[in-house]
């Protein structure tokens, strides 16, 4: 049964206690599916919140307001397996590496110690886990994790919750069966991934990722023209707007004026969308440091720590408790949003009273299956409410001395199918892993965090379009067990 994150309802359909009006057709009116906000383009609400007490609303660039193409990981993959080879040493053919876009999601982790992705429930147990090209056997997966809560302080489990690293996932699962196949070869599968992840980084800190990212900008980044209209659609309301990204001033300006200049008349230039800019900002250290703002010079470089923040100003590093005192962005009158669940979401959540907002980019596609599976997924919750209800009967028989077998075999056969119907239905979302929300029957850790650090999320930031700036956001009302069995 699909929990109220993926699918933002409520599975429990209860008889109304009042009688239906008779005047209140709502067949004919407005709340009938098809005049509905389109299900992918949904905003999806974990606690209540009143958009016409947010004044100020926060937004993080890459992966947010910028959303990347699949070429940008390719580019990322074959430019960290040419920068393995040419300065960490590995084997020429380490270049031939294919990157599959298909393979990784976010919410997995990495076990450097042993080779291992896997993922993980809402407890925190090992789910599905791969070893290079195979996946691990139940068997093989309960010897090493049977019993082990694991914790994303392990120094030995890499938490995978950025878009940014899905292309590290393919390749470290590529390279662990290289290095399987060498014969006499040393396993070093730490060793593997710190050179993988130190690759990366380099990428992202010299500057040479983004130096082709920018040359060809249109082919990595996506132009979404509702951007703009709904950006303006909350300047209009008289909401305040400013951006904190870890990105650079000169690849901020660069992103942004794709992105937003030439969109609407009524805008110069895409800095007049926002009352301040914030770059080189450091999350999630942002949230954590007292590093004072600095000034951006005309060329890009950065000046002096700054006494005050004038309009629409473009400034780098500094911490949230100073953007508070100079620019009064404080308090829960402020929505952050964000797709980094750890640097933007839970970090602002505990150290800020700002309110959440998450942007999952890969959810529109998982949504659009979701409907198209709907039957399959009723039937999975019919089966599963049936299977409960044999099981309590079962047990009231055995209590009263009844062995008959009859209801252990029909329970048997129904848990069968619901394994079988769950297996199917997981491979239509991802082939490896499943739905990025759910581990089986359970939430994933990643859906988890989601439900619990994020107030409101929705695939895009565009996707506010389709409600009002002063919209109030209605969390589905949570209902313990003993509630949704009667």
């Amino acid at each position: 049964m699909l929990s109220r994150v993926q699918l933002g309802v409520n599975p429990l359909h209860m008889t109304p206690l009042v009688p239906a009006d008779p005047e209140l057709d709502l067949a004919s009116s407005p709340l009938t599916p098809d005049a509905r906000v389109p299900y992918a383009a949904r905003v999806f609400c974990n606690r209540n919140l009143r958009m016409d007490r947010i004044h100020h609303i926060g937004f993080d660039m890459d992966y947010t307001l910028a959303i990347y193409e699949v070429a940008m990981e390719e580019l990322q993959a074959e430019m960290v397996l040419d920068r393995l080879v040419d300065k960490f040493g590995y084997p020429e053919d380490t270049r031939t590496i294919q990157y599959r876009p298909d393979f990784g999601i976010r919410g997995l982790a990495v076990d450097i110690a042993h080779g291992n992705i896997f993922k993980m429930n809402a407890h925190r147990f090992v789910g599905r886990t791969r070893h290079g090209d195979a996946a691990l056997t139940r068997e093989e997966r309960r010897a090493l994790y049977r019993n082990r809560r694991l914790s994303p302080g392990d120094p030995a489990i890499v938490m995978v919750d950025t878009l940014f690293s899905l292309p590290e996932l393919c390749l470290y699962s590529q390279l662990v069966a290289r290095m399987d196949a060498q014969p006499g070869a040393e396993r070093d599968y730490a060793s593997l991934w710190r050179d993988l992840r130190s690759a990366m980084d380099e990428l992202h800190r010299d500057g040479t990722l983004k130096a082709r990212l920018t040359a060809d900008i249109g082919r990595y980044v996506r132009r979404v023209p509702e951007l703009a209209d709904t950006l303006h659609a909350f300047r209009a309301a008289g909401k305040k707007l400013f951006i904190i990204t870890n990105s650079e001033p000169a690849y901020t300006d660069s992103v942004m004026r794709y992105l937003l200049e030439g969109e609407r008349d009524d805008y110069d230039s895409w800095r007049g969308y926002f009352d301040l800019v914030v770059t080189s900002a450091r999350k999630p250290l942002f949230f954590n440091c007292d590093d004072p703002f600095l000034t951006v010079n005309p060329d890009f470089s950065l000046g002096d720590p700054v006494s005050e923040l004038p309009p629409s100003s473009m400034v780098a590093q500094g911490n949230h408790k100073e953007l508070a005192r100079l620019a009064g962005i404080a308090g829960d009158d402020v929505l952050y949003v964000g797709d980094h669940l750890y640097g933007d979401i839970m970090r602002s959540k505990r150290s800020t009273s700002w309110r959440t907002a998450m942007i999952v980019p890969e959810m529109g596609e998982e949504l659009e299956r979701i409907r198209l599976l709907a039957p399959q997924l009723d039937e999975l919750e019919r089966l599963e409410q049936v299977t409960h209800q044999l099981e309590l009967e079962m047990s009231s028989a055995i209590a009263k001395g009844d062995d008959s077998e009859v209801l252990p075999e029909q329970v048997e056969k129904l848990k069968g199918r619901l394994k079988e119907m769950e297996a199917d239905l997981a491979t239509t979302f991802n082939t490896t892993w499943g739905p990025i929300f759910r581990d089986r029957s359970e939430l994933s850790a990643f859906g988890t965090q989601v439900e619990d650090y994020a107030c409101i999320y929705t695939g895009r930031v565009s996707n506010f379009i389709h409600y009002s700036p002063n919209f109030y956001y209605r969390a589905p009302r949570d209902r313990m067990a003993h509630e949704l069995q009667r």
